[in-house]
């Protein structure tokens, strides 16, 4: 993501618009704008602290390339928006997160054979908690 698609993002999870994303950081709308819509918007240092406050976003929410960093950092600047929800949404977060990588356990677990037996998973009813069973021959 570039510069301007950051400050797009950031400004709509902050549930404002351009004018009024300006009038919090003390600089022109028009220049909200500019920055969002070019792929070469270059702000001054002054205008990234301003955003930055104004925003209540880190720096690397901000201003970091979605498309030079590695998935790790994208995963942690995610997250970093996350921490900002509301604990309902936080928790349904958190169950969709974890139940994702509980499926991707139990793909892997599939696809390894143990003395020729692979497990065989069942989801319970409810809560989506796998429970693990061996075939029996």
């Amino acid at each position: 993501m570039s510069f301007g698609e950051n400050l797009r993002r950031l400004r709509r999870d902050k549930n404002l618009t351009q004018h009024q994303l300006a009038a919090m950081a003390g600089i022109k709308s028009s220049h909200i704008s500019t920055m969002e819509s070019s792929d070469s918007a270059d702000p001054k240092l002054s205008t990234v602290y301003k955003l930055i406050n104004a925003l209540e976003c880190s720096p690397n929410s901000l201003l970091q390339d979605g498309e030079e960093v590695g998935l790790s950092a994208l995963l942690a600047t995610t997250l970093e928006r996350a921490e900002k929800l509301d604990d309902d949404s936080k928790a349904v977060v958190i169950d969709m997160v974890d139940h994702y990588c509980m499926a991707k356990a139990a793909q892997k677990m599939l696809k390894r054979e143990r003395n020729g037996i692979l497990p065989n998973i069942l989801w319970s009813s409810g809560d989506l908690d796998p429970i693990l069973k061996r075939k029996e021959g």
